[in-house]
């Protein structure tokens, strides 16, 4: 009689609102020791009477917290998130032993995501460095000055289909690419794009990945430089463990011939003086692309979690020398790093001729950036904790044309990801 009277009393004091709830947690425990010392509680019974009164005390507190959310905060603010990265660097550059340079750099990015509706979210982000759309880094130099912030993000994506997304404004690359021969991994395209992706069997789907991005505009010029993209594609899963992602792509860059080089431009394109002496674009740009990835999960009895061969191709078709690209590597140990101890091992070689794409785009660690270049990169990551990786990336690279002058670049990076 006593035990289902102390239990009525115990049911009662959980029930009462969460403040009280909260305040009583301390107290119950209290009496609950008085009752186990005099025998009336088993130690079992008191154990199990303090983790339902703590439980109910969490549940309250969080139903209290979600209710004052959904009175004081409108729906769009609990629909926000902020995400971001980090990045420290020391970067060595030789280029032919007569010319050195070690810096000191970082990365900051941050992004705001918005989600209006269901099938529409707005994403507002920002980075760290100059305004050259193929970087984010910032040297530390000038004897501690202050550094300047850019906009890096600032687009509306719309799904109104489970198969389709059309984004608009300043947008992460829609493009599939791989390991940045044609498209440096920090720009930004400007314009409109919509993707489509549609499965067709269990292991087989298929995608499509278009976009009208601006290049330039000025206002006495109405023909003002833009590009076209078209990627249709496959993604196969061949078995449990290999995976196949293959698209073939058309760029088409109308307004270029003739115009007066880009802004960020390297300058390796083709060039000519017009009429009035000034420099400008001589060939046109269509460009033929090819680009895919062959993946392996345990491809050596478990000793290595997964490889991959990869590569990639672009031909101009509006050039009739100089026009084509080509990069192929491979990649071993943990297909993304993530964790703690994870680690990748990634090798590339490529050749990029002066006319195979604008110079605007190619990996700007590349030999600066420039087209009419080739070599090598090698990669290594490794996990150190949840979300914080090492990477150091080594760069020999040459011109194609004049072999006097080859660059070495070594990185080495720390990671912090949110």
């Amino acid at each position: 009689m006593k035990k289902l009277l102390l239990m009525f009393c115990i049911s009662f004091l959980l029930m009462i609102n969460f403040k009280t709830a909260v305040l009583a947690v301390t107290e119950m425990e209290i009496l609950v020791e008085r009752l186990v010392e005099k025998g009336i509680l088993t130690p079992a019974e008191g154990d199990k009477i303090l983790r339902e009164s703590q439980a109910e005390a969490t549940k309250q507190k969080e139903a209290v917290i979600k209710e004052a959310k959904t009175k004081i905060l409108p729906d769009w603010v609990q629909n926000t998130k902020l995400t971001g990265d980090f990045r420290l660097r020391y970067q060595w550059d030789d280029r032919d032993g007569s010319y050195q340079r070690n810096r000191f750099r970082f990365r900051a990015r941050l992004a705001l995501e918005t989600k209006i509706a269901d099938t529409l979210k707005v994403v507002f982000g920002i980075a760290s460095g100059p305004t050259d759309p193929r970087s984010t880094n910032q040297t530390m130099s000038d004897v501690f000055s202050h550094k300047q912030l850019n906009i890096d993000l600032a687009y509306a994506e719309w799904t109104p289909y489970a198969w389709v997304k059309v984004t608009g404004g300043k947008m992460k690359n829609p493009v599939y690419t791989v390991d940045q021969l044609i498209w440096d991994s920090d720009i930004r395209p400007e314009g409109v794009a919509a993707q489509f992706n549609q499965k067709f069997t269990d292991g087989v789907s298929g995608f499509l990945n278009t976009g009208v991005f601006i290049l330039g505009e000025n206002a006495k010029d109405n023909n003002n430089p833009y590009m076209f993209v078209i990627q249709p594609g496959i993604e196969w899963r061949i078995t449990d463990c290999t995976k196949l992602k293959y698209a073939l792509g058309w760029t088409d860059i109308p307004n270029i011939e003739g115009k007066v080089p880009l802004a960020y431009s390297a300058l390796t394109n083709t060039y000519e003086n017009n009429k009035k002496g000034v420099k400008v674009y001589k060939e046109g740009y269509n460009l033929l692309t090819m680009t895919g990835d062959l993946g392996f999960k345990n491809p050596f009895y478990n000793t290595i979690n997964y490889a991959a061969l990869f590569g990639e191709y672009v031909h101009n078709t509006a050039v009739s020398k100089n026009n084509s690209g080509f990069m192929t590597g491979f990649y071993f140990g943990d297909e993304k790093v993530t964790d703690k101890n994870q680690w990748q091992f990634k090798y590339s070689f490529r050749r990029l001729e002066s006319d195979a794409v604008l110079d605007v785009l190619p990996d700007s660690d590349f030999y600066g950036g420039i087209t009419g270049a080739y070599g090598h990169k090698v990669t290594f990551d490794y996990g150190l904790m949840k979300n914080v990786w090492f990477e150091t990336n080594y760069y020999r690279t040459e011109k194609i044309k004049s072999k006097e002058q080859p660059e070495n670049v070594l990185q080495t990076d720390l990671n912090f990801k949110f």
